[in-house]
Formats: structure tokens, sequence, C-alpha cells
């Protein structure tokens, strides 16, 4: 229940849907700089690893080749393995040019390959098939030139199983890489939904308090029409008494208007109670300082009316402002309803603590019952919500707590003396 209170000052506002295939949500430009920083370094490093290795098999493979065949195939390596580090972190601006180069140079460069490797996952999460089927026919090219023709920088020629069979390695790989980037965009899509789900569930639900909110304070303003309507009946009264009885004398006439212009005044401050309570909400309003309405005198009566109900009041009842004492009264009959709809056939204990000139507390506690929620899944919990509602109204607090198989619903008023 606290986080249901809590949810009218969350200000959530939902993510506007994605469509699929779009990139996901921009991250903070440190997110984004380490992102790219080490998907850099991985690549050169494993790039060197695999151009050492590379490079010391090729010697073995081909020993008669001259040392110029073989320095100018390092220099070739290493130029497109950089080549490749340097298109790296702009492979978002470019896609499909970046992904089919890299592609190309994947196979030639063992330096390139790790790069290359990292663009063709990229590519492959945006699910775009024409882009994922260029970059791998452009790595697939690659990899037949090398490995079935040979031309490596015209080192010598691999055997035909072991080019077959490289051939086949580096198609595995390829789409090793493809089913990677696909899982990961399915993944970020996946989670994309969810978000906008869950947004679209916070804003549903801002919205039903809101309405409840918006209902409770609709009860609210009726109750002061009342007793608007109760004060200028008065007025009427008195002042159709001093305008037909003319045999009153000063003393009678002096009582009468002293009596219309307190109504007056009092009248004037349920006004600005009304419209206070129909403002938006959080906007504070200064609360009249009676009305005839039900009072904490009255609680007694209702809670003697619940079987299992007991009451202790530790405050002076008569000193209680009207306006004080009829929202008590109203969330002692709230928080009655509650555990008898949550918990029915429990005791429920109601303790009413204040004092004149600082706060009046209500603690209503109510024993769950076995298997009991302390929320009603069909009202959505607003009873509790009307509660919480009628305390900011006089700028008071409310909570909610459920400890030790005890539903408890605490309410501070302020106390005004005059």
């Amino acid at each position: 229940m606290s986080a249901l209170l809590d949810t009218r000052d969350t200000g959530a506002t939902p993510t506007p849907p994605r469509p699929p295939g779009a990139a996901h949500p921009p991250r903070r430009v440190g997110q984004r700089v380490w992102g790219e920083v080490w998907r850099l370094l991985a690549s050169l490093l494993l790039g060197a690893l695999l151009l050492v290795v590379s490079f010391g098999l090729s010697i073995d493979a081909g020993a008669d080749d001259s040392d110029l065949r073989l320095g100018g195939t390092l220099v070739a390596d290493v130029a497109m393995g950089l080549v490749a580090l340097a298109l790296l972190p702009f492979r978002r601006l470019a896609p499909l040019p970046i992904a089919v180069i890299l592609g190309l140079a994947g196979g030639f460069s063992a330096f390139a390959a790790p790069a290359a490797f990292l663009v063709l996952v990229s590519i492959s999460t945006r699910r775009r098939w024409f882009e994922i089927g260029m970059t791998v026919a452009a790595w697939l090219t690659s990899l037949t030139l090398v490995e079935i023709f040979g031309l490596h920088f015209m080192l010598s020629p691999s055997s035909p199983g072991d080019a077959l069979l490289a051939l086949l390695v580096g198609a595995v790989l390829v789409f090793a890489g493809v089913a990677i980037g696909v899982s990961i965009g399915n993944r970020r899509e996946l989670v994309a939904s969810l978000r906008e789900r869950a947004n679209l569930v916070v804003e549903e639900q801002n919205l039903r308090i809101a309405h409840a909110r918006e209902h409770e304070r609709t009860l609210i303003a009726r109750e002061m029409h009342d007793v608007l309507g109760h004060r200028l009946s008065l007025i009427a009264m008195h002042s159709g008494v001093l305008r037909y009885r003319t045999d009153l004398d000063a003393a009678d006439r002096a009582d009468t208007v002293a009596i219309v212009h307190d109504t007056t005044r009092l009248a004037l401050g349920d006004l600005r109670e009304v419209l206070g309570v129909l403002r938006s909400p959080g906007d504070s309003f200064d609360p009249p300082a009676n009305a005839p309405q039900p009072s904490l005198d009255d609680v007694a009566s209702l809670v003697h009316a619940e079987p299992l109900a007991t009451l202790t009041i530790t405050a002076e009842t008569l000193e209680i402002p009207a306006t004080v004492g009829r929202h008590a009264y109203r969330i002692v009959q709230e928080c009655l309803t509650n555990a008898r709809k949550h918990a029915p056939g429990q005791p429920v204990t109601v303790d009413i603590i204040g004092t004149a000139g600082e706060s009046l507390t209500i603690v209503v506690r109510n024993t769950l019952a076995p298997g009991g929620s302390t929320v009603d899944e069909s009202g959505g919990g607003f009873g509790l919500v009307g509660i919480d509602e009628r305390a900011r109204s006089l700028g008071g607090t409310a909570s909610v707590e459920t400890h030790a198989g005890a539903h408890t619903v605490t309410v501070t008023l302020p106390w005004p003396t005059s």
C-alpha cells in the first residue's frame, strides 16, 4: 500500500514504442565511450594474437616463399587490420558499407578478423536480412578466394583438403556471428517491449489512482456542499427575521446580526474548503472551523456497531474542530469497512490520541485473516487511497503497514486550536 500511495509523485512517463530492429535506447556518453574502447582493445589484442599465429603457420606452410612475399603479406595484413580498427567505431553511421568492407577484409587479414566479426554481429542485431545477406556474401567471397584459390598475398595455396576444411570452419563462424547478432537483437526488442508494457502499466495505475482521488475529492466536496447549504439557510433565515420582524428590540437585533455575521464567516470558510478540495492534488487550503456533519463524538457508536471492535479515545473530543472530527469519523469508517472486507471475523482496535494545538492520531489495527490480503483485488485498494486523500486535504499524513500478522493504518491530522 505504501507503494500505492507513493505512486502519485513518481511522474512516470511511458517510453514511446520503437519499431523492430531499431537501435537500443541511447546510453550515457561515458557508457558509449567505454563500450567503444573495450571493443577496440579486444579487437586489437585478439587480432594481434591471430596475426602471430597465422603468420607462424604461413611461414611453415610457405617455406619456399621469399622473404619479400612474407614481408608483403605481413604488411598488408597489418594495414587491413588497422583500417578495420579505424572503421569499427563508425559501424552505426554506415552499417552496410562498413560491414561489407570488413567482411571482405576479414577473410584476407587475420588482424582484421576480430573487428570484422564484431561488425558482423552488430549488423545482425538489426535483423535486416538484405544487410545480413550482403555481409555474409562478402565474408564467404573473401574466404573462398583465400582458401580455394589461394589468393593470400601470393603465398603458396593450401592443399584442397585443408582449404575446404578451413572454408567450412570459416563459414560456421560467420553464421555463428549472425546467430549471435540476431539473438541480441531479439533480446533487445523483448526488453524494450517489456519496458514499454511496464510503463503502460504504471501509467494506467497512475490514471486509476488519479481517478480514485478525484472521486474522493468529489465526495468530500459534496459533504461540504451540504455544510455550505446549512450555513446559507441559517443566514437566509436570520436575515429574513431582520427584514420582517420590525418589533425586535435592540438587543435581539444585535444578537441576530451577530449570528448572521458569524454564520457568514463560517460559510466563507466552508467555501474555501470546497474550492481547496477541488483544486489539483498537492495544493493546500485552510480548513474551516466547524461543520454540521458526523464528528468524532459519533465514532463510538460507529465502532460499537462492529461486534469485535474496541475503541480507546485519549483526547478531549469536545475541543476537536468539526472539520477534523468529520474527517476522523470518515477515516475510522473506511478503516472498519476495509477490516470487515479483508479480515472478516477478526478483532479490530481503534485508538484515538491527540492534544489540542498539536495533532490527532488515529490508529486502526486488525488481525489478518488466514490467507487474507491487505489490498482488495476487486476494488484496487482505493479505500486506502481515499484515507490518504482525506489526510492530505487537511495537511496530515497516512501510512499503512503489515507486521506480525496485523494490518495497521496510522493517520495523523493537524489539530488547530482556533
